[in-house]
């Protein structure tokens, strides 16, 4: 009925953002926690600008 978790995760098609993440911190000679938060700020922002890009196209 319900599977256990494997014990190591399948990274699959997260593969190539594992590996941009990698090449980001070496280029930014950054830790990885800094550059994911530095990611998903920019995220957040985007999604926030899109929100109201929307909100005033339908005016």
């Amino acid at each position: 009925m319900y599977a256990l978790p494997p014990d190591e995760p399948d990274l699959g098609d997260l593969q190539p953002l594992v590996e941009a993440i990698d090449d980001l911190c070496e280029i930014l000679d950054g830790d990885r926690e800094t550059v994911i938060e530095g990611l998903a700020e920019i995220l957040r922002r985007r999604t926030q600008f899109e929100a109201l890009k929307q909100l005033l196209d339908s005016r």
